[in-house]
């Protein structure tokens, strides 16, 4: 009786350590992954978050994002490389992007007139320059004044969306005018950047209304 007693008691004992073991197993996992968490965010920035593909933002519907991974990696350089953007929040980093676009359709606006003054250049291409984006760039780089920009430090979105999407149906639109005439654009890489940054500034403030 005395045996089985001892025996009892060590079989008890054997479980208490077996459960003390666990136990401390789980802690120590936990504490892992809410350091391993904490770690995580302490190299998520806003520049992640505001670019990441996943982010729910629909872009308008006639200016698809063709490609999920180059808006990722066009947003995260052309953000990271603007002056002002590290240890921007995301209001800050909305502030950048209006600027970028607002540089890039200045300097495009500046590019198409060095191009209509050119000598050679193909009468058709000169046509649309001068009809189309030329039109279209000057109206945009109206738009993107500093009232607007006041607005949108002041929360008050509505005049910046319209006047952003106005600078990228801008865009698409003259790209589309060669498009559709079969010639090639000589402004493709500036209205494509023109594109992406109007719709990285769309989906900052498509976040902050959130």
């Amino acid at each position: 009786m005395g045996m089985e007693k001892v025996m009892a008691e060590e079989e008890l004992e054997k479980r208490i350590d077996i459960s003390s073991i666990l136990l401390c197993l789980c802690i120590s996992f936990l504490l892992l992954m809410m350091i391993s968490f904490s770690v995580y965010l302490l190299f998520i920035t806003p520049i992640d978050e505001t670019c990441k593909k996943d982010s729910g933002f629909v872009p308008p519907s006639n200016v698809p994002i063709e490609d999920g991974r180059y808006f990722y990696s066009f947003c995260k350089s052309s953000l990271k490389a603007a002056p002002g953007s590290g240890g921007a929040d995301l209001p800050e980093l909305g502030l950048v992007a209006i600027r970028l676009l607002r540089d890039n359709t200045t300097d495009t606006l500046g590019y198409i007139r060095q191009l209509i003054g050119k000598k050679g250049l193909d009468p058709s291409v000169k046509r649309l320059l001068e009809n189309v984006c030329l039109v279209l760039y000057s109206a945009g780089v109206g738009k993107l004044t500093d009232e607007v920009i006041e607005e949108y430090k002041a929360n008050k979105f509505f005049k910046a969306l319209i006047h952003v999407s106005t600078v990228l149906t801008s865009s698409t639109a003259c790209e589309d005018s060669f498009r559709e005439v079969g010639l090639v654009s000589p402004l493709t890489k500036q209205n494509n950047d023109a594109k992406w940054l109007s719709l990285i500034s769309l989906r900052i403030m498509d976040m902050l209304e959130k």
